[in-house]
Parts: C-alpha cells; sequence; structure tokens
C-alpha cells in the first residue's frame, strides 16, 4: 500500500508541470483573445458614441470597427478578387457615388455589361457644414492639380473638379506643404465640416486621382441610414500637441513622420 501511495505520488508530482502548461495555454487560447476583442469593441465603440472618432452613422459602426480589425494581407486579397470582375477593358471603369447625408465615398466597378455594380472600395469623407452646398446631382471628373489654393486661403492635395468650384481633395493645409495639415479639420472627417467641396484623407483622394479617369460619373446623393457594400476605414484621431499631427497619417509622402 504504501508503495503504491507513494508512486502514484510521484507520478502526480512529475505530471503536475504539464497539466499547468496545458491549462494556461487552454487559458491563452480560449479566455484572452476573447477579453481583448471585447475590450477592444468596449473602447472604441466608446470612443466613438462620445466623439473621439468622427461622427457617423451609428448604424455604419460594425462596418467601421470590422474594416479596422481587417488585416491588410486580407484587404488586399478581397480587392485583389473583386478587380478580377471589373472590365477593365471599358473607357471608364469607374463611378463614383457620394452619400452626403452619411459622408462616405463608394467607388463602383464597371460590369461586363457596362453597368456600375461592383463595390470595390470605400472612404470616410466630408461634405458642406450647410449640407446644401454640396450639390446633389451628376457630375463629370474633369480638371484635377496637385495642389490647389482654396477659397479660404488654403491648400489641398490631389484636387479634383467635378462642377464650377467644386471639387474632391483632402483635408485643407496652411501652406503648400505636406506638414502644415489643418489637424483640427482632419478630426471633422466624418463630419459636415467644409464650405461645399469634399474632403478625404490624403491616400483615399490620392486613389481617386491616380484610378479615376477624365470623364468619370459622380454622383452625390442623400441617403440617411445607408450603410455601405463596402466598409471604410475609420480615421484616427490626431493630437493637436503632437508634432507628427501636421502631416496627414495616410500621406504616402516618404518624409511623413508617421512613416517612420
Amino acid at each position: 500500500m504504501g508503495t503504491n501511495s507513494k508512486r502514484n505520488s510521484s507520478f502526480i508530482l512529475k505530471s503536475l508541470p504539464g497539466l499547468l502548461l496545458i491549462l494556461f495555454a487552454f487559458f491563452l487560447f480560449v479566455y484572452y483573445p476573447k477579453s481583448a476583442d471585447v475590450k477592444h469593441d468596449v473602447v472604441v465603440k466608446k470612443q466613438y458614441l462620445s466623439h473621439e472618432f468622427p461622427t457617423a452613422p451609428l448604424s455604419n459602426y460594425f462596418e467601421a470597427v470590422n474594416k479596422s480589425k481587417d488585416s491588410k494581407v486580407d484587404e488586399k486579397l478581397r480587392e485583389k478578387k473583386i478587380r478580377k470582375k471589373i472590365n477593365f477593358k471599358y473607357s471608364v471603369p469607374y463611378k463614383v457615388k457620394i452619400n452626403r447625408a452619411e459622408n462616405f465615398v463608394m467607388i463602383y466597378g464597371v460590369d461586363i455589361h457596362g453597368k456600375y455594380k461592383i463595390p470595390y472600395k470605400c472612404f470616410v469623407c466630408s461634405s458642406a457644414k450647410n449640407i446644401k452646398n454640396t450639390l446633389l446631382g451628376k457630375y463629370r471628373l474633369n480638371d484635377r492639380y496637385r495642389w490647389h489654393s482654396m477659397v479660404d486661403g488654403s491648400y489641398a492635395q490631389y484636387a479634383i473638379r467635378f462642377y464650377d468650384k467644386l471639387m474632391l481633395h483632402s483635408v485643407p493645409y496652411f501652406k503648400k506643404s505636406p506638414d502644415s495639415l489643418e489637424t483640427s479639420e482632419y478630426n471633422k472627417l466624418g463630419e459636415f465640416a467644409s464650405l461645399g467641396c469634399i474632403r478625404m484623407r490624403v491616400s483615399d483622394i490620392k486613389w481617386i486621382y491616380d484610378n479615376c479617369k477624365y470623364g468619370t460619373e459622380i454622383k452625390i446623393y442623400d441617403k440617411k441610414g445607408e450603410v455601405p457594400p463596402v466598409s471604410y476605414e475609420v480615421p484616427q484621431r490626431l493630437d493637436s500637441k503632437d508634432t507628427k499631427s501636421s502631416w496627414d497619417p495616410t500621406d504616402p509622402n516618404k518624409k511623413n513622420p508617421w512613416k517612420e
């Protein structure tokens, strides 16, 4: 009896470290990822509701959060699959649709039937403070400028005219220089903020500047509560006291301190 008890005790003592390791691994695998995700969602949602993130429809909140969790690899794979469906032999492969009521820009690709029904990209934007100054209707993208002066004396990157003085362009800058961003205006992305133009992040407007040809149709419409078919990335909140905040974090410029 005594010998068996000693053997059992010895076996338990030898097995204990392994059992503890298995329990620890199980805890990390099952509990920790869930708690981290829940904590992340709660923090992001609190920021969203307290306007630490730009205002956007609550119905779009979950889309925006999901977008922020997507890896760059997954996003590239998604876009690669969609690109295969777009008919690039068509003279104008994209169409730009802007919901001024919800402040987002949708890019649709043309299908083999000549219909712009393929949701491809979505960008957050800011339309006019007085919403009526961002005119409803159908237009065509025409003149484009690497930098352009605005009516209030500010400057914008990648400005694309679509009607009279109305343009798509970056958030305004104090000077014709990428390190002079109007930080407070950047933090308004997703809100009604401009004098009439459509403001966007540098990376987003640059994509349109580089990929949408002259004559590309742009449609501005109102549809309150609409959730875009492709989610958009929520812009990060910039701290005016941070010296890096004089740059748009998405600007591909090699001198951008956010790239360091």
